[in-house]
């Protein structure tokens, strides 16, 4: 199979990682931005990367606007209410989105014009603002958010493998008895799909356009587009995970 050049342990912050990693070590930084490393926060530094789909979740606060709600204000309330889920902020021309564990945010990234981006930082409007954004506030269970955590700061361990030469059961059976936590992505056609992993168990999968979580047959389509490339993203982790307070990322 082939590996990316990304191949050396990733520091232990990304993650809910645990004293015992078994999983096989992650590389040094790769020339498209990736992270060899994270920052003692847990958040990956800047950079471009591979889009990174979040999934579905308990929607705990749906259909806010900012014409009346203070996005700051509540990324605090989630912060000191130990929220472990996700805040979504939609505006006309982009996305973003904060992951939290236990109150503490361990990703974060934003999506423009068909770009996505892990940064250190949300602008969010105020009350009043011209621009209106629509805010959601979504619960997961922690491993979920551990291992979105290293899909979007964790170097790739094996980077665009074409889907032709791929055997995507095979691969989640290999990662399996290696015990790996992370995820698998696979990008094909118009969407993007997700397996998140936990020890080498199938935590759940979805796709830009099925979010709900299910098994892993929900992303096998995916991986026989013609175009279908897919990505893995595995670490150690360890527990609790290194998180940034809210206060600092707004």
């Amino acid at each position: 199979m082939a590996r990316s050049d990304a191949e050396q342990t990733v520091d232990g912050v990304d993650g809910e990682q645990s004293a015992t990693a078994t999983a096989p070590p992650e590389g040094p930084a790769r020339s498209n931005g990736s992270a060899a490393t994270t920052a003692p926060t847990g958040l990956g530094a800047p950079a471009g990367i591979r889009p990174s789909p979040v999934p579905a979740g308990a929607v705990l606060f749906g259909e806010l606007t900012t014409a009346f709600v203070d996005g700051t204000r509540l990324l605090r309330h989630l912060g000191e209410r130990r929220h472990t889920g996700a805040l979504v902020d939609t505006g006309r021309s982009r996305t973003q989105v904060a992951i939290l564990h236990d109150g503490g945010v361990v990703a974060l990234l934003a999506v423009s014009n068909g770009a996505t981006v892990r940064t250190d930082r949300l602008t969010l409007p105020a009350p009043g603002e011209e621009e209106e954004h629509d805010l959601r506030v979504i619960t997961y269970r922690p491993e979920i958010v551990v291992a979105l955590s290293q899909l979007i700061n964790v170097a790739e361990r094996f980077e665009r493998m074409h889907g032709s030469f791929v055997d995507l059961p095979a691969l989640v059976a290999y990662l399996r008895r290696e015990k790996a936590s992370g995820a698998i992505r696979v990008t094909g056609g118009d969407d993007t799909g997700v397996i998140l992993l936990r020890s080498g168990d199938v935590l759940g999968a979805f796709t830009s356009t099925k979010p709900e979580l299910d098994d892993a047959d929900v992303v096998l389509p995916l991986a026989k587009a013609r175009d279908a490339e897919i990505d893995v993203h595995t670490g150690p982790i360890s527990l609790p995970p290194a998180t940034t307070p809210v206060s600092a990322v707004v």
